[in-house]
């Protein structure tokens, strides 16, 4: 039997790994809580302090927020173990912890709007926010959720595509120099 795993690249080790290059910094976040909410999500929202749902132009401060990914449906990320086992009861809504399967990177510093740009042709720098617009969307070939931070923007991405989006990253990053 032949081994094919000298056909795919290792996985970076995603506690230690960073980019820093000519005014960008890429980091790995560590969030205890990522989740996917359907339906009516205010009062649970509410009850975390995240009672504002983001699109991707709207500055999003917090370490517990949500995002829109589509009409009834937002991304839950908190720093914390927030949702207790009563969250899941919600009425109106269907929680699902998804923190195992997603991973986020900060994209940060000086040159962070180019980068942003090199992944996509979405105007990041319009600072008109469209109501209930979605953080989902195509950025580097990939579908994933994007957050605007204030020191630059926060992506999403589901972890089997991390390793991919991190050599996309890397091959810009360096190539920004």
């Amino acid at each position: 039997m032949h081994d094919r795993a000298q056909f795919w690249s290792p996985v970076p080790d995603w506690s230690c790994v960073s980019l820093r290059a000519h005014g960008i910094e890429v980091v790995v976040v560590d969030a205890a809580s990522v989740c996917l909410v359907s339906g009516d999500a205010r009062n649970l929202l509410a009850r975390y302090g995240a009672a504002e749902t983001f699109g991707p132009r709207q500055v999003c401060s917090n370490d517990c927020y949500a995002l829109r990914v589509a009409p009834d449906r937002v991304l839950f990320v908190a720093d914390v173990q927030a949702l207790d086992a009563t969250a899941t009861l919600a009425p109106g809504c269907a929680i699902t912890d998804i923190s195992d399967g997603m991973l986020i990177f900060d994209i940060r510093g000086e040159g962070a709007k180019e980068l942003m740009a090199q992944g996509s042709e979405y105007p990041f720098d319009d600072a008109a926010v469209l109501p209930q617009e979605s953080a989902s969307m195509q950025f580097a070939a990939f579908r994933l959720i994007v957050s605007r931070r204030a020191h630059g923007w926060r992506l999403h991405i589901e972890r089997p595509w991390a390793p991919a989006l991190w050599r996309w990253l890397q091959a810009h990053v360096t190539a920004s120099q």
